[in-house]
């Protein structure tokens, strides 16, 4: 195998000590880069490359028959000349190479900016500021009309780091003669993995911050995924964001189960690459990928080498472990709070509970965005690839992004066909597949929890409504209760101001039989007119909405006699 078996830097990569060692270089975050090449035979990896063996790597002559190779980079800001040895090799364009290893820092709040100095009107202007501009005209004149600072135009305050930061469903598709790039935002949910969540909680979680307020939970980190055209041979050049701000390495006990997570899906396929790990994939066939041919789990397979480096850029886009604990999952964070708040609301409904469903539905939007920007990439991706796969070899059908033909008849074979690297048949046919899950999958489920909550927020306010309602009903209970008493006990009232008046034709006329017998009269038809009263109105004892308590005792012994007459039945 002509390539990286003749550097020094490479070992077999399906030899068990030397797997070994690259995989705890590959999880550890000290580790710059790694690169693997292999074919259906052999595979060789090495890791912590500097920038020389990167540019002899590339020189080296390739394979006469097909191969891949895999080169992998993190924090690419602090390896600047990596990035220009493969940009300068595959090239990259200007913009791109400087986008990849732009400086990562912090993001700061951003300054009220100075407001710009008003224009004088026109006329006479005062001697001290003619002395400016006369002098200022002297200095343009010796500096070969150098533009001053304060003449310059005010630029935009804004980098890469911070865009991606900020607009989290950012996205970018480059294509060229040699190569087909694309960065994406990829988001790492940390609270669907019990490992890390056994080591952290929620208060000291790091993502926890508060410039991702309103960003679902979770570590973002920003990904460039590149394949080269190295005919017959290919190139996957993946470059990962560095999520903890600084120089590489020194990680605290928190930050390595973090990196864990992120690393998920990196390290799923870096086991794919080698022989050593064939039997724990067929243990597992669900994390099995088909990237190398030769192995054992892949021999019935219908795959090639030369499809492997289409492949291998198809998994490192697809992290199905982390659609699937966010979206797809039965029990996903967003799922779990709203079946917790719609307990909350049907025991205590409260307004502060619509504050955090507003929540979930930002976060649930920038979730949706950037399903929709991972959709988007894989329609761009796949309509490159029409013209390549089409039996037809329409020149009509070949247009760009507005509708328009890229280029005359006469020239369709030769530049479509060149336009930037194809993907294999069987990696296409993943891309539709793919494309097919995150909208029957992963779009659809957010959208029904996008549903759930705004149906959520409806009854949250029917539920203080009706409880409201309650109270006044309540409320209006206990008055007409205390009303009915008091009209009770009036005719009483009045029938012993009578007995009690002091006239001399009623002496000795009443005796204290003849009182109680007028009483019980009295007070047995006040309490039977106000029964019927309240039949004929409707409002005995708030019985729209309450049942009576002469009721609940009617239904509990009526509950009982029935259940004891069952019993003697049997």
């Amino acid at each position: 195998m002509i390539g990286a078996s003749s550097l020094p830097e490479f070992d077999d990569f399906d030899d068990g000590k030397v797997y070994e060692r690259c995989h705890k270089a590959a999880a550890r975050g000290d580790t710059r880069n790694f690169v693997i090449e292999f074919d259906s035979t052999k595979a060789y990896a090495a890791h912590n490359l500097n920038d020389a063996s990167v540019k002899q790597l590339l020189q080296l002559e390739r394979a006469k028959h097909s191969s891949a190779r895999w080169i992998n980079i993190w924090a690419p800001e602090q390896q600047k000349e990596v990035v220009s040895a493969l940009a300068e090799h595959y090239n990259f364009s200007p913009r791109l190479r400087g986008i990849m290893s732009s400086e990562h820092s912090t993001i700061a709040q951003v300054a009220p900016a100075t407001p710009h100095r008003r224009v004088l009107s026109r006329g006479k202007k005062p001697d001290m500021e003619r002395k400016s501009v006369e002098s200022q005209s002297l200095d343009l004149e010796k500096d070969g009309m150098a533009i001053p600072t304060s003449l310059r135009p005010p630029m935009l305050d804004l980098s890469h780091y911070r865009l991606v930061e900020e607009v989290w469903h950012y996205c970018s598709i480059d294509w060229s003669n040699k190569y087909l790039c694309i960065g994406y935002n990829s988001l790492s949910d940390t609270r669907a993995d019990s490992e890390y969540r056994s080591t952290q909680t929620y208060e000291d979680d790091s993502e926890s911050t508060e410039h991702v307020k309103d960003k679902p939970k979770g570590v973002r980190t920003w990904t460039w995924l590149v394949l080269c055209d190295d005919a017959p041979s290919g190139t996957v050049i993946s470059i990962y964001e560095n999520p903890f701000l600084g120089p590489l390495g020194g990680m605290t006990g928190n930050e390595q189960p973090l990196l864990n997570v992120i690393r998920r899906n990196l390290l799923n396929v870096f086991m794919q690459l080698s022989e050593v790990n064939d039997v724990r994939r067929k243990t597992n066939p669900i994390n099995t990928l088909d990237i190398r041919p030769s192995l054992g789990s892949n021999q019935s397979s219908d795959i090639t080498i030369a499809d492997s480096p289409s492949l291998l850029f198809y998994y490192l886009f697809d992290d199905w472990y982390t659609s699937y604990a966010l979206v797809a999952k039965s029990e996903h964070q967003y799922a779990m709070e709203l079946e917790k708040l719609r307990e909350n609301m049907f025991t205590k409904p409260q307004v502060p509970l619509i504050q955090r469903l507003h929540q979930y539905g930002r976060e649930l939007a920038v979730l949706k965005r950037m399903y929709q920007s991972y959709a988007l990439i894989i329609e761009r991706i796949l309509d490159r690839q029409k013209p390549l796969h089409s039996s037809t070899g329409d020149p009509s059908s070949v247009r760009d992004n507005h509708g328009e033909a890229l280029i005359s008849e006469g020239q369709v074979t030769s530049k479509i066909q060149t336009f930037g690297a194809p993907l294999s048949s069987a990696a296409t046919v993943r891309f539709e597949r793919l494309r097919d899950r995150i909208n029957l999958y992963a779009l659809s489920e957010i959208q029904e929890c996008l549903d759930e909550k705004d149906s959520l927020v409806f009854l949250n306010f029917n539920l203080i409504t009706l409880k409201e309602s309650q109270a006044v009903e309540r409320l209006t209970r206990i008055t007409i209760l205390l009303a009915k008493v008091t009209i009770l006990f009036m005719p009483v009232s009045l029938m012993t101001a009578y007995f009690s008046t002091q006239l001399s034709d009623l002496a000795n006329l009443y005796t204290i039989k003849t009182y109680w017998i007028c009483f019980v009269v009295i007070m047995s038809l006040s309490f039977v007119g106000l029964a019927l009263f309240g039949v004929a109105s409707g409002t005995l004892e708030g019985k729209p909405i309450y049942r009576s308590f002469t009721q609940t005792m009617v239904d509990a012994g009526r509950g009982k006699w029935k259940a004891r007459r069952e019993r003697k039945d049997r």
